[in-house]
């Protein structure tokens, strides 16, 4: 029997085949099928920080509409003790995949603010998570933005998130960087323990007809891996 037993980010690994963030591991079911089918760890979906301001904002809007309409409209729904709005859902799947499975938990981070990323990762670490994989990527539209700026920005997020979490640290990049190998490198220097190449992104349509966003969904190809093993 081949030994295929490896090290990623300090874990010890009895393979190198690792189930990526996405919906296979966002049920507890589909990761112990995951687990039984041989994957050696598993990254959950990404907790994405400008969903949960989304969700914040959505019933901040359901609550105060019509509130000023009538005297006693400010009373007449009870105020809830808690709202889900924040990264519970993403709290307890890594409490329950730690507690049922055996092949290290990695939890994956979206942020938008540099408060944002640190407070979630801190928060999934904290919730038992074996690793940390922050999902590096922005739209940069600001046409004053240098790739200098944006690459320093994604090394100040690196540093924050290391200073705040124990637990080892991955971060997956994109491939469009001005310079991917000093970008991989400053990564590495600002406290990253591994590099994730590279995201793939995917890429919604818009129907015209109905002005609806579609998800469009195109399954890779083994041509797509020739990119990440050039930088590799």
């Amino acid at each position: 029997m081949i030994d295929l037993t490896t090290r990623y980010l300090g874990l010890d690994l009895r393979s190198p085949l690792v189930a990526s963030a996405g919906p296979l591991t966002q049920e507890l079911d589909t990761l112990r099928r995951l687990e039984a089918a041989g994957a050696a760890a598993v990254v959950l979906p990404s907790l994405f920080e400008e969903d949960i301001v989304h969700a914040a904002q959505s019933v901040d809007r359901l609550l105060s509409a019509g509130t000023e309409s009538f005297p006693e409209a400010l009373s007449y729904l009870p105020e809830m003790a808690d709202y889900d709005t924040g990264p519970r859902r993403h709290i307890e799947l890594v409490e329950a995949a730690t507690s049922e499975l055996g092949v290290p938990v990695i939890a994956s981070v979206n942020g938008t603010t540099p408060g944002g990323w640190v407070r979630y990762a801190g928060e999934l670490a904290r919730a038992g998570a074996h690793a940390i994989e922050l999902n590096l990527y922005q739209v940069v539209a600001d046409v004053d933005a240098t790739a200098a700026d944006v690459e320093a920005h994604m090394a100040e997020l690196v540093a924050a998130v290391r200073a705040e979490v124990d637990v080892p640290l991955a971060v997956k990049i994109g491939p469009w960087l001005t310079a991917p190998a000093h970008t991989a490198r400053a990564l590495v220097d600002a406290g990253a323990d591994g590099l994730v190449l590279f995201n793939r992104f995917y890429q919604p349509d818009i129907d015209l007809e109905t002005l609806e966003v579609r998800p469009h969904l195109v399954l890779s190809t083994s041509v797509e891996s020739r990119l990440p093993l050039h930088w590799i």
